[in-house]
């Protein structure tokens, strides 16, 4: 039996220019803070024509390749908590930037700057995930359950200099669990 609970925040950035100067010249990421002082997600880049972006113009035409993709991974981040029930919560550190594209996922980037703020807005929510998985084989019963909950947050910051624009703040708790036969 394994458990883990802890607290995260789900960042997400979208905007003109690219972190750690990977090719394109507009970007969207999705970065996630674990309790644990680790960070984890993706970036995608595009190179858009001007006035276009990655989900097409007002006309909904869309002049933009994909240039890259890429995992994020961040250790030794810095936490920031505010008191109180709806306190912000700073976040901020190192990434790196691996290419997603190769099987090697050669590094891209080392030591990208990230720094947001996440402020809690509303209600909280709760969702459960639940997952099992037998074995046919070995006859090993595998079973899962993750519990979240968390707010959506207003959110302020960068990921070198692409804006945040959207996020979310919480709690979870996993259970894992292995039967044998």
């Amino acid at each position: 039996m394994f458990r883990d609970k802890g607290t995260f925040a789900d960042v997400f950035f979208e905007g003109a220019g690219t972190p750690g100067d990977v090719p394109g010249n507009y970007s969207f990421a999705s970065l996630t803070f674990h309790s644990s002082d680790l960070a984890e997600g993706f970036v995608d880049t595009f190179t858009c024509e001007a006035g276009e972006t990655p989900w097409g113009d007002e006309n909904g035409e869309n002049a933009c390749e994909m240039a890259g993709s890429y995992f994020m991974w961040g250790e030794n981040m810095t936490v920031v908590t505010g008191k109180g029930k709806a306190a912000s919560s700073t976040y901020s550190g190192l990434v790196d930037l691996y290419d997603a594209t190769t099987e090697e996922g050669a590094t891209a980037a080392r030591n990208v700057p990230v720094s947001v703020t996440l402020s809690p807005t509303g209600a909280t929510s709760k969702t459960t995930f639940t997952d099992s998985f037998r074995d046919p084989e070995s006859g090993v019963t595998y079973r899962s359950r993750e519990t979240r909950i968390f707010s959506y947050a207003t959110v302020q910051g960068s990921l070198d200099e692409v804006p945040a624009v959207d996020g979310s703040v919480g709690t979870y708790s996993v259970r894992w669990v292995e039967r044998t036969a």
